[in-house]
């Protein structure tokens, strides 16, 4: 495959004029997002069935509009590998989700290739061929760019047009087609890629659970997040967890409240504190009903619910051994554990309809209503647990 580098918008504009006779490109990134943010593109890779082209956003004077109007070409297929990094900095780009696309990622995941299957494990076990992976952590700001960083990135693209050709073959003739473009369309939704800030704060390790400190814990963090979003400034850099986690506990009312706190100073200046200040006050006027309250402490299960989830996740083994499926795929022990507690309906659950029914959930709602027993039997010279319908009671 031809290679080039793309340096000015007019090159870039002609070579996203090719897309129109594409059925699909693939796509990748380099960033770096040490000392920012929002991560910093610094390389952008497109391939073709013709030409992989290493973008340079960098370059004086590009414009990336034409790019950025072909991710959003319905008629064009995107294709990445672990896409969430690369969709969060055209997100925040562009303020949209590259569609339709898919991730290489999760379609191993559906062809028996293990949880979050690496793409070089992918390129090496489908195409056969090996990374150098030398240039992975080199500075992708610094110009000029090195030749063998330039062929580093541009594998990244060309190798992924066989992974995916061949992921889709093994797809279809699984007969996995719906499954995957189900999950591909999930992919499509904007708030998978966007901060939440009034949950930031339950990424902090607390002990008081009270709800006016969860509020003012609340308050800190979302006010570090939208500091550090507006100064494109790494959070540890505007205020460390530490010093969000203790303010949260002194529910300072004045600057020269938080002034008490011992090393505050060397942390934010007045302006960024009275800006502190006036962000908890807002919080502690809030009605009290929009509080956080205390997650409920969970319990212990008893004996007889643990032996059934046990039951659901062998089941859960053993369909995703005979489908070859990852079983993270399918569903997250945190649903299965929230079914057996009562606390999830089965039909209000990810396993209650689409592929996830056919494949697990079928065998789930027949456990569940009795309908389907477990039987320790002779298998392979030893014993096996074995699924079937349970007899009618009246037999």
């Amino acid at each position: 495959m031809q290679t080039t580098m793309i340096t000015t918008t007019e090159d870039l504009n002609a070579f996203c004029a090719t897309f129109g006779t594409e059925r699909f490109i693939t796509v990748d990134t380099e960033f770096i997002r040490e000392r920012t943010y929002f991560p910093q593109l610094c390389l952008l890779q497109v391939a073709t069935s013709k030409l992989a082209a290493a973008i340079d956003p960098l370059a004086e004077g590009m414009d990336l509009s034409t790019l950025y109007a072909a991710f959003a070409d319905e008629r064009l297929l995107k294709v990445f590998h672990a896409a969430k990094q690369d969709i969060e900095i055209f997100v925040h780009d562009t303020g949209q989700v590259p569609v339709p696309m898919y991730d290489t990622q999760i379609a191993a995941m559906a062809c028996g290739f293990g949880e979050s299957a690496s793409y070089e494990t992918l390129v090496g076990e489908l195409v056969g061929a090996k990374l150098d992976k030398a240039s992975r952590f080199t500075d992708w700001a610094r110009r000029p760019l090195s030749q063998r960083q330039i062929d580093y990135a541009l594998d990244d693209v060309i190798h992924l047009r066989k992974v995916f050709e061949l992921l889709e073959t093994r797809i279809e003739a699984d007969g996995r087609s719906e499954w995957i473009a189900e999950e591909m369309k999930d992919l499509t939704l904007i708030t998978h890629y966007r901060v939440d800030v009034d949950q930031m704060y339950k990424r902090l390790k607390v002990k008081s659970r009270t709800p006016e400190y969860l509020q003012m814990l609340r308050a800190a963090a979302r006010w570090r997040e939208q500091q550090a979003m507006r100064r494109d400034l790494p959070r540890q850099r505007v205020l460390k967890d530490d010093f969000v986690v203790q303010i949260a506990g002194m529910a300072p009312q004045s600057v020269e409240d938080l002034l008490e706190l011992r090393g505050i100073q060397g942390q934010l200046n007045r302006e960024a504190m009275a800006s502190l200040i006036e962000a908890l006050h807002e919080a502690r006027m809030a009605p009290k009903d929009t509080w956080p309250q205390a997650e409920e402490r969970i319990k212990p299960m008893s004996a007889v619910q643990e032996a059934c989830l046990d039951q659901l996740k062998v089941l859960l083994r053993q369909r995703c051994e005979e489908e070859h499926l990852v079983p993270r795929l399918v569903v997250d022990k945190e649903e299965l554990e929230a079914i057996v507690r009562g606390k999830l309906a089965f039909a209000d659950s990810h396993l209650s309809h689409g592929w996830r029914y056919e494949a697990y959930g079928r065998d789930v709602e027949a456990l569940l209503s009795g309908k389907l027993v477990a039987k320790v039997q002779p298998y392979k010279g030893g014993f096996g647990l074995i699924w079937s319908a349970a007899l009618p009671k009246n037999l």
